[in-house]
């Protein structure tokens, strides 16, 4: 069973050691945004005065640290287009990524999906492998040149200009929130739409997806575009912030940070040690959801760290014995994570060994769904009804003094020819 679905962004994970970065791959389900390589491969441009090390050695060190079983979502506003046009009937909101690549496929009579290396994933994969100037090349930078062509004080004239220069200054953070809420509900809905669209730098969409909206008889905007009015109720709140002293010390950074914000949805925990995140993201958590200060989270993740490493005999049976799940002891922060967003683990069944024989049956299939000439598309939508779904990754099977798997699996799984050195 997987752990919570969990973001953080550079300021929580730079402030792990090795082996508490570990502990967080283990027990969390990681979605790493592509937010969080903009903010460290701009570390690269930087002269680090405070530090012995190169920029090279310090992001180094955090793809050392990057939880290397953690899924990428896509980026913010390829999700925003994909909703806009229809492609999507509706973003999950419950948490969880937005993986591209997906592939609808057919093998005979069953149906499946399988998931295909995204230009997410492959610059996850050139991050861990430490070719940074590649990824910055490759997709980085287009990224963060996305970024830095926000201007807040642009932003902020328009929003005044357009939704009424005699709005009242909020008088708190929450407060801005509840007016950013109610100017997107009281707002004309075709102005907001397009309106919306042009702040969000999606107006190649415009005209069709305004077009398409009044061909539907002008369903609600909450539902016919969550993930779009979740983004420009953030906009919006922003702009209604800044005009006012409650966000103090404003940055040009904060262009990074409030994008963080876009990815919320997709996650039931998210974990920062940056001031900005820590007074703003608990407005837009949903009930489901959970802020953690990256403080507390690092200050367990040394807890669990301590905990594992007291037995040497243990400890070398791996993680994959003695650290499935997290311990029982609700102390722990990360177990009452778990019994918040996995509330199941605790009556989980042990799971099922496979003998040989289905290994072997489980491997084949497998290889024909790679390799077959007889792959074909369908067009099922709902995962519920499919025979299998395929994500195929590769992890180390030992990370630093860690060992997943006991020394008799990983040996069998070196001698197939699996494990990723």
């Amino acid at each position: 069973m997987d752990g919570p679905y969990l973001i953080f962004d550079k300021s929580s994970l730079e402030s792990l050691n090795f082996d508490e970065a570990v502990m967080l791959d283990n027990f969390f389900s990681s979605v790493i945004t592509p937010i969080f390589f903009v903010e460290c491969l701009a570390d690269l441009e930087k002269e680090i005065i405070r530090s012995k090390s190169t920029p090279e050695q310090l992001v180094g060190s955090l793809a050392d640290r990057t939880p290397e079983d953690g899924t990428v979502t896509i980026h913010h506003l390829d999700v925003l287009r994909f909703e806009l046009a229809g492609k999507i009937s509706m973003v999950r909101l419950k948490g969880g990524p937005f993986p591209a690549g997906a592939q609808q496929v057919q093998l005979g009579d069953r149906k499946g999906m399988m998931f295909l290396p995204s230009k997410e994933q492959e610059a996850m994969q050139r991050w861990t492998a430490r070719h940074f100037l590649e990824a910055e090349r490759s997709i980085a930078r287009s990224w963060r040149r996305a970024l830095n062509s926000i201007d807040f004080d642009a932003m902020v004239k328009a929003v005044m200009a357009e939704l009424g220069p005699h709005l009242r200054k909020p008088k708190t953070l929450q407060d801005a929130r509840e007016m950013a809420d109610i100017i997107v509900d009281q707002t004309d809905p075709e102005w907001l739409l397009g309106f919306g669209i042009d702040m969000l730098g999606v107006d190649d969409f415009k005209r069709e997806v305004g077009a398409t909206w009044i061909e539907q008889r002008r369903p609600p905007l909450r539902e016919r575009f969550p993930y779009f009015i979740f983004m420009l109720t953030i906009n919006i709140f922003f702009c209604l912030a800044l005009k006012t002293q409650l966000l103090r010390n404003v940055k040009a950074s904060h262009h990074v940070d409030l994008a963080y914000l876009y990815y919320l949805p997709f996650c039931s925990v998210f974990t920062s040690k940056d001031n900005f995140h820590v007074q703003i993201v608990p407005l837009f958590l949903k009930d489901g959801q959970t802020f953690i200060n990256g403080i507390d989270l690092k200050d367990d993740l040394k807890k669990l760290v301590d905990l594992y490493t007291r037995d040497e005999s243990e400890f070398n049976l791996g993680m994959d014995h003695y650290a499935k799940f997290p311990p029982d002891d609700t102390s722990f922060l990360t177990t009452r994570l778990w019994d918040k967003h996995t509330p199941k683990w605790r009556d989980a069944p042990a799971p099922a060994k496979l003998n040989k024989q289905l290994q072997d049956a489980l491997m084949d299939a497998v290889k024909k769904l790679s390799e077959s000439e007889d792959v074909a598309p369908h067009n099922l939508d709902s995962t519920s009804e499919l025979s299998y779904v395929k994500i195929e990754r590769k992890i180390h099977l030992r990370r630093g003094k860690w060992r997943r798997y006991s020394p008799e699996v990983e040996q069998r799984i070196i001698d197939s020819g699996n494990e990723k050195r």
